[in-house]
């Protein structure tokens, strides 16, 4: 398929693989999405369309402002020059922007100019987690691009995908083990994925039970959790960072900022016990929180920081709902500020 793509409202990843196997290929691919995996079996699909013994001169990959080995940045002024260039013993070549909302100020005019007249011998994917909507760059991307959208999974969708997965390995899992599953390792494919191949291995055609999960399947998103919470009492913010990082491999950010709210209202429930003269013992009976960290944080913090706290997540829960910036780095600024060796306020 040549010239400009026909515009679609976001087609699901299955709708793409059966676009693709069927020959229809666009010029122009907008991925956008929080769930990576099925960001990258998408790239899969759109590489099968070269020889693979001729995809190491015809892919390429450029993430915008990392290091290209050679002492420099990445540009969008890089990719879009190997997107000029014409195959390499084949009919197609794919370049793809990693990040593409990192793209410079000064470079769009060349992007603005490319998507405008793509090359017809290349296919060129942008991807970005949560690109600014509010950007002239991601309103010409949309309007240009066959928009492919990869959002996380909800527990429905998870469970019977799952499901699937298991079928083909041969085997099946209980109800209450696949309940059990999802509550620990989350929705995000990539961890669920892993998991799902361990446990397939082990029942060997056989079927999953919640015994069999117990045993095999760590319990990291709840683990991690905890720790996360544990890091911000301590105002470890290197350790919160790295924790934060972790969980949101696994799962997107709004169940993390759902347990940050979750601390944050316990140490608001502490803090006006502890005014009003309450022990220590009531105080963690009416909280949940026995942890020295808890107690030493709802000690040394103020009303107004723990209140200041809240609304900070409360800010950062309707700014990623409303796309203003990705997801990571809106987290990565809020755990920065809750973990301020002295963030008392007023």
């Amino acid at each position: 398929m040549s010239g400009r793509p026909k515009k679609k409202s976001g087609p699901s990843f299955e709708e793409l693989r059966r676009e693709v196997e069927g020959g229809g290929v666009h010029p122009l691919y907008l991925f956008v999405g929080e769930e990576q995996y099925l960001q990258e079996r998408a790239l899969r699909l759109l590489y099968s369309t070269v020889d693979e013994a001729l995809r190491v001169f015809n892919v390429s990959t450029f993430t915008i402002g990392s290091d290209n080995g050679f002492g420099s940045k990445t540009t969008a002024a890089m990719a879009i020059d190997a997107a000029n260039q014409m195959p390499m013993m084949s009919a197609r070549r794919v370049v793809v922007i990693r990040e593409f909302d990192k793209i410079r100020e000064d470079e769009q005019e060349l992007v603005f100019a490319y998507v405008k007249r793509p090359a017809p011998t290349t296919t060129m994917v942008f991807q970005a987690v949560s690109p600014d909507k509010r950007r002239k760059l991601t309103t010409a991307l949309v309007k240009a691009c066959n928009v492919v959208t990869f959002d996380l999974l909800d527990e429905g969708r998870a469970k019977r995908w799952a499901q699937d997965r298991l079928k083909l390995r041969g085997c099946s899992i209980e109800p209450a083990a696949l309940n059990l599953l999802i509550g620990l390792v989350g929705t995000g494919l990539t961890r669920l994925v892993n998991e799902l191949e361990k446990l397939a291995a082990f029942a060997d055609g056989g079927v999953i039970d919640s015994d069999t999960v117990q045993e095999l399947v760590p319990r990291a998103r709840e683990h991690t959790n905890w720790e996360l919470w544990d890091a911000i009492n301590a105002q470890d913010r290197r350790r919160a960072l790295k924790l934060m990082e972790r969980l949101l491999d696994d799962t997107d950010a709004l169940p993390i900022l759902g347990a940050l709210a979750s601390l944050y209202r316990r140490l608001l429930t502490g803090k006006q016990l502890q005014e009003a003269g309450a022990s220590t013992p009531e105080i963690t009976k009416a909280t949940g929180q026995w942890s020295d960290k808890f107690l030493t944080r709802l000690r040394r913090a103020s009303r107004g920081e723990i209140v200041h706290g809240l609304r900070r997540i409360a800010e950062v829960d309707n700014a990623i709902k409303n796309s203003e910036g990705t997801p990571r780095l809106q987290m990565q600024y809020l755990i920065a500020e809750l973990t301020l060796p002295s963030a008392g306020r007023p």
